[in-house]
Parts: structure tokens; sequence; C-alpha cells
């Protein structure tokens, strides 16, 4: 029985341990917050054994295996090094690290503490994402051409400037909801990135509206991510033999399959929900001794990182070179 600690007693988290509860070899064994009182009410609702009013807390408990990280993104990093040198396995949300840097010292850790660490890059694990994987593997696309993503949503003012999004340094459109869209890209393109043409609706350091054109190698690839616009949410994969147009493109479970001769819905249920493709492969991992993922391994969290570095700095105009 794999005994689970949750750092971060939030929306995510509910949702999280909400699929948890499906998994037969899991155990919500503690949550933890930053107040006693409100990680008790978490540990009531959801049948916790243990309550935490501090991360450092459920990290020093001995009976905890695995920890779910569900932070504000600019303490993915610092919690996912901490963890792994308590020796748990680590299940982080997106975006696992701010930026490759993090990433990178993410990395350097685990070299010195070997465990098992994953970023909770859910799409990849749906089963519409396997099944578009083993499409394009079969050639039915023919030679990827270009990737079109888009991830909009509209949020009210209120909840931008009282949330993690307004922050400057992790906050944005970009890292909350473009990682999505990156993971996509980074799939499926290989090659020197160029920037082609980048439009950004900055704000007090954080972007509201991003939509870049780039190449990846000869691979057109287009990122268009917002928290202020009107919902908007797929990716469109062309090739030389056909095209295929996925719907929420953050948790997929139907497309549109286009070739030469033909038109072709696909319907992929989830097993259970969003959440449990990604912890049913974590378990699977962890009970075997693996201490990495072929679906999600570092180094596409890295090549993600990578991708949104790129992004960022573009947003910069004339940026000075040292």
């Amino acid at each position: 029985m794999i005994r689970w600690g949750i750092i971060g007693a939030g929306k995510i988290a509910q949702r999280f341990v909400k699929s948890l509860a499906h998994e037969k070899n899991s155990q919500l064994y503690a949550v933890s917050c930053r107040t006693f009182s409100k990680a008790q009410q978490f540990a009531d609702i959801y049948h916790a054994l243990k309550a935490y009013g501090s991360y450092a807390e459920v990290l020093q408990d001995p009976n905890v295996d695995a920890v779910y990280i569900t932070l504000p993104h600019g303490y993915h990093y610092l919690w996912s090094i901490q963890a792994i040198k308590a020796g748990k396995a680590v299940l982080v949300e997106k975006p696992a690290g701010i930026n490759a840097f993090e990433i990178e010292g993410i990395m350097e850790v685990l070299k010195q503490h070997p465990v098992l660490w994953m970023e909770a890059m859910k799409p990849r694990f749906t089963p519409l994402y396997q099944k578009i994987q083993k499409i394009i593997q079969e050639g039915i696309l023919g030679d990827i051409q270009e990737i079109h993503t888009v991830l909009n949503s509209k949020q009210s003012d209120k909840v931008i400037q009282n949330s993690y999004l307004s922050d400057p340094v992790y906050g944005g459109a970009l890292l909350d909801c473009g990682c999505y869209c990156a993971t996509w890209i980074t799939e499926y393109t290989k090659g020197k990135l160029r920037i082609d043409h980048i439009n950004v609706d900055l704000q007090d350091g954080y972007d509201l509206h991003t939509k870049v054109q780039m190449h990846v190698g000869d691979t057109l690839a287009a990122l268009e991510t917002a928290i202020n616009q009107p919902e908007k949410k797929e990716v469109l994969i062309k090739g030389t033999r056909g095209e295929i147009r996925i719907q929420d493109l953050h948790r997929p479970t139907s497309a549109e399959l286009k070739t030469e001769d033909k038109v072709e819905i696909i319907d992929c249920p989830y097993e259970v929900d969003d959440f449990y493709g990604e912890i049913s492969h974590f378990v699977s991992l962890l009970e075997n001794g693996k201490q990495s993922s072929p679906i999600m391994p570092i180094q596409s969290s890295l090549e993600t990182a990578m991708l949104l570095d790129r992004i960022k700095d573009a947003m910069t105009p004339n940026p000075i070179e040292i």
C-alpha cells in the first residue's frame, strides 16, 4: 500500500484525492497546508489519517511514501527539492518549474538522491493521447508539417488579481496554460527553434494573452494561450497525408481525424477521470521500483520549460545580449 502525502490543500488537491480513491494500492495518508485548521478540515472531508500545519512536517513523516505537490507554480521547484532530499517519490503539478534552470536543478538533486519524480502533465496519460501517438507513429498523418495549439480561458479580473496568476515571476497565461500547449509541440517536433512572430498582452509583468508563431526544424508550430479571452481549447496536427483536431487539449477525450478518403470521429473516454491516468501510471512506476516515466520523463519537462523560456525571452523587445 502506497501512502500518499498532499502538499497544498486547494481545489486541485481535492480533485486529485477524489481520483486517488479509485487507485486500489494507494491510501490518502496525510495532508499538509500552511495552517493546521485548513489541513484538518481537508483531512476530515477526505479521510486522511494525518493533518499537518506545515509542508515540512509531511516530509518528516516516515510513513509517507509519495507526495503530490500542488502549490502555486513558484513553489514547485523548492518543495520538489525538499521532498527528493527527504526520500519521497514526487508527483508535482505542472509546470514543474518556472524555467529550465529549475528543472536542471531538480535533475542535479536527483543524481544525488535518486527517487521517482514526475511532472503531472495529465494530457499525456489520457487514452486519447495514447491513441493519437499510435496514429502518428503508424504514419497515418504522414510527415508532420504543422501543429497549432490554443488554450484560452476568460477569468474575471478579481480571480486574476487575487491569485498566483497575477504574480510577475510565476503568474500569467503562458506558465499556467501554455505549458499544456508546449507539451504537445515538444512531443511532435524536433530541431532548432525559430520564433517568427509573437504578440503579447502584458500587464504588470505577467501575460494575459500570448500568441506565438514559430518553426521547430521544418515544422510550423503555433501556441496561443490566454486568461482573458473567450474559451477555446484545441490542438490541430497537420501532416502530408491527413490531419487530426483534438478538443480540450489539456484533458482530451475526442478528436476528428481527416485523411485523404475519410473523416473519422475518435472518442476515448477516461478510465475514471482526467487525473486517474497519471496517478495509475505513477503508482505502477513506484511499485516496480522505477525512477522515471517513459511517458513523461524529466527530459520532456526540460524540453517544455526550454520552449517556454524562449517564448518569454521573445516577449522583451530588443533584448540586450550579454
